[in-house]
């Protein structure tokens, strides 16, 4: 029997292998529509080296930068961050990844420590609040820490996105213009923060100042028309020591809770929806109440029902694109799409603000109603009623305030799009109403009752899987 043949086993050299570039960039095309802005870009930045990209306006660093935060899909061409594709493994590339845009992606009505704390929680920060008084310390805003970031000027929110970004340690920093908004000190202190906050990055950041450029970056790279047209060769690995603060990642219930959190305590001190809805809901059902004046014993349970879940469809589509559109529009959609989370977490979170304040108004409509119409709308079968109804609207009114997140006309568009979809709510929920107050043998509401659950279960599955596509591609 003959020797089965082995491999040889590659000789020892005594040398440590070579790791891989922390950044590497081959032949990135990126485009809107027709349109290329970025064409057959390759770039390659080792662990703790500094590059700076200077062009015109519209040359595409921007888009470049976006690009590599994940925040934009390429046409073409791969980029890899310690060796792996990022298209390929785009949450695991998110918590190697620290982005500073033109626009500071936090939370106003947060504090700035509050925000620091926040983004630790999506990103596994270990000794979160140790890391959190380090990093304000680096950019000089301890004595800010408990201002809300709404508060603070142009300059302090710029200090305050550089610490957010650079909090847990990330491989890549992407800075776009980072010294737009400071003032000479802090540009002059802006190469001892990325020091300090994070000295093993890769840093890659945009300017148009070349004073900038030279200060805070070993390597400058010039970006014309797309194209780049000028690069100097990777610089050498340095050998600063970091200890990583940041963890695996956080689970998805771990995230939602977190996000929640973060949504109730914005609501709370904003106080942006909670009173309108309560006005809204008193106005319509005195408006409906005097409409039909004072409608007979025989037909109030019909006009309870229908004025109640009226009602209830107009306030969860009005909440829903509000609580959605908010994000956007504070561009703090951006940090949650930058976490290296579930997205369908940030839905989850959305949809129990949503449903809470949708049960709350349900309450306050029961109460307003019982009193108008001399009906005791407060017992079990409409109670499960109700309850069923927020779920099913809730879910509903979510689903399409998140697809509709880039129409300018959403708030216009919700309500038309919401109640086709809402009918068999509507239907079922105006059938166990009836059932229930018409004093129905036991169990006859149950049908409908059931038919609410099932509609509130299929709507609520599938906005849990299509919110990442329609905010994440």
């Amino acid at each position: 029997m003959k020797p089965v043949a082995t491999r040889p086993a590659p000789l020892a050299t005594g040398e440590p292998e070579t790791p891989p570039p922390a950044l590497t960039l081959n032949r990135i095309t990126v485009g809107f529509g027709r349109r290329h802005v970025l064409r057959n870009v390759s770039l390659s930045l080792n662990s703790g080296e500094r590059v700076a990209l200077l062009g015109p306006n519209g040359a595409g660093k921007t888009t470049l930068l976006r690009t590599l935060a994940t925040l934009q899909p390429p046409l073409d061409g791969q980029a890899s961050i310690g060796g792996a594709d990022v298209a390929k493994h785009k949450r695991t590339a998110r918590r190697d990844i620290g982005f500073v845009g033109h626009t500071p992606h936090l939370v106003g009505h947060l504090t700035a420590r509050e925000n620091l704390a926040f983004l630790a929680s999506l990103y596994g920060v270990a000794d979160a609040a140790s890391r959190v008084a380090e990093a304000l310390d680096v950019v000089g805003l301890t004595g800010l820490a408990d201002r809300r970031a709404r508060e603070l000027s142009r300059g302090q929110l710029q200090r305050l996105s550089l610490a957010a970004s650079a909090l847990h340690h990330p491989a890549v920093l992407l800075l776009d213009e980072p010294d737009a908004s400071l003032d000479r000190d802090a540009v002059r202190k802006l190469p001892a923060m990325l020091d300090a906050l994070c000295p093993s990055s890769a840093v890659l950041l945009s300017t148009h100042d070349p004073e900038v450029a030279a200060q805070v970056a070993g390597r400058q790279v010039v970006v014309d028309r797309g194209q780049v047209i000028e690069s100097g060769q990777p610089g050498s690995t340095p050998q600063a020591h970091q200890t990583p603060t940041g963890g695996p990642g956080v689970s998805f219930f771990g995230a939602a809770w977190a996000l929640l959190r973060k949504d109730a305590l914005v609501e709370w001190r904003a106080r942006e929806q909670a009173p309108a809805l309560l006005a809204f809901t008193l106005l319509v059902t005195v408006l409906f109440d005097m409409a039909f004046v004072i409608p007979a014993a025989s037909d109030a349970p019909a006009v309870a029902a229908g004025v109640a879940w009226a009602t209830l469809l107009l306030v969860a589509s009005l909440s829903g694109v509000r609580l959605f559109g908010s994000e956007r529009d504070a561009n703090t959609l951006t940090c949650l799409r930058l976490a290296p989370i579930d997205q369908s977490a940030v839905f989850v979170a959305k949809y129990v603000v949503l449903a809470t304040h949708v049960l709350i108004v349900g309450l306050v409509q029961l109460a307003l109603l019982s009193a108008l119409l001399d009906l005791q709308l407060f017992q079990g079968g409409m109670l499960a009623t109700l309850g069923l109804v927020t779920i099913a609207l809730s879910a509903v009114t979510a689903m399409l305030s998140a697809l509709a997140l880039e129409s300018r006309a959403r708030e216009v568009l919700m309500p038309l799009l919401a109640v086709p979809l809402a009918i068999p709510v509507m239907l079922a929920g105006v059938g166990a109403t009836l059932e229930t107050l018409q004093g129905a043998p036991a169990g006859g509401a149950a049908p409908w009752l059931g038919l609410l659950a099932v509609v509130a279960a299929v709507f609520l599955a599938l906005s849990v899987l299509l919110y990442p596509h329609a905010v994440d591609g």
